[in-house]
């Protein structure tokens, strides 16, 4: 069955079964530990119960795992004791985990302060429990939003890929996302024959917040202007992207280690001969990667300042760049990148 078309069959357990089974092997998910990031929305519910009902099937140890980010008051408190009793009840053991710091005084905004506790903790618990996987349930139309919330804001291919439906992160741990292939109507058809009930986030219909303005307003306009292949064709925008994107990768790791003289935590020397004649967006991508290597800040950095650099390895000067990182070319052939 096409994920992205409606769901409805026989069954809406059946259709939502056999989705998550796809989704499982694509993601390579058998004989493991998995931590399930449960919000209590209906999304990570149903993954919570379907993974539960599939766990013998592909050897599964389950645990279960929510932060209180403390930031609705009453009703964050609420959905931590309701996760843990929703666990409880199957039963399945449950980390709660809860902020203690403010997340409206960080940098980058709420979201992203919260997103960034969240991957720590689920990181950090599932590390503890000896866990090589992380699941979340993240679904079809979450990607659709994320790649329109993309192009709208201006991205490149990185961009246009959406959600990684996998990736790698530290002690050897793997974030998987088995429901990317899943609209979030079979999710919930799923729930109602279950008779299993879950939180809604009343933040989630505020239109003021552009993902829920996305979700809400333009998405239902697109879909009734140009029906459901909005969604197939965005989703497959999203994975002919990634296939690209995972091309250049490889070509640009392979340049990046051409051009690498020396590497120390604050400053690099590279050797421009290599770049001379490579396409610019690949020049660009090695440095990407440059600065994902030295955990140098990246947020800052915009398409002219890649481009800058691409015109660096070419051409003798000096650039400022964000985080206090200056590219010098003073000598033929020798670029040096540092921290100030």
């Amino acid at each position: 069955m096409d994920p992205l078309r409606k769901p409805f069959t026989l069954s809406a357990t059946t259709d939502f079964l056999t989705a998550l089974r796809q989704g499982l092997d694509r993601c390579h998910v058998r004989e493991a530990g998995v931590l399930i990031g449960v919000s209590g929305g209906a999304d990570s519910v149903a993954l919570l119960r379907g993974l539960f009902e599939l766990r013998t099937e592909f050897s599964l140890s389950l645990h279960v795992a929510h932060l209180n980010h403390k930031l609705r008051g009453a009703a964050s408190d609420a959905d931590a004791a309701w996760v843990q009793q929703l666990a409880m009840s199957l039963p399945l053991p449950v980390e709660i985990g809860v902020v203690t710091s403010d997340l409206t005084q960080e940098r980058g905004g709420i979201e992203e302060a919260a997103r960034d506790a969240r991957h720590r903790f689920l990181n950090e618990t599932s590390a503890r429990l000896e866990f090589n996987t992380i699941a979340l349930a993240h679904t079809a139309d979450d990607q659709v939003e994320t790649v329109l919330h993309h192009l709208f804001r201006g991205t490149g291919l990185s961009g246009l890929r959406g959600i990684p439906a996998e990736r790698p992160l530290p002690d050897d741990i793997r974030l998987v996302r088995p429901m990317l292939s899943i609209r979030r109507e079979l999710v919930e058809a799923y729930l109602r024959e279950l008779g299993q009930d879950f939180r809604t986030d009343a933040t989630n219909t505020d239109t003021s917040l552009t993902r829920n303005w996305l979700r809400h307003e333009l998405l239902p306009q697109l879909r009734s202007h140009f029906g459901e292949k909005v969604d197939r064709s965005l989703s497959r925008l999203s994975e002919q992207a990634a296939e690209i994107e995972t091309t250049l990768t490889t070509l640009a790791a392979r340049l990046l280690e051409a051009s690498l003289l020396d590497a120390q935590p604050r400053t690099v020397r590279l050797n421009t001969r290599p770049f001379a004649n490579e396409p610019r967006h690949l020049v660009r991508e090695a440095f990407v990667q440059l600065w994902q290597r030295q955990a140098w800040p990246r947020q800052a950095m915009g398409h002219a300042h890649w481009n800058r650099l691409a015109d660096l390895t070419t051409a003798l000067g000096t650039v400022s760049l964000p985080g206090e990182i200056e590219a010098s070319h003073r000598t033929s052939g020798l670029l040096v990148i540092g921290q100030r």
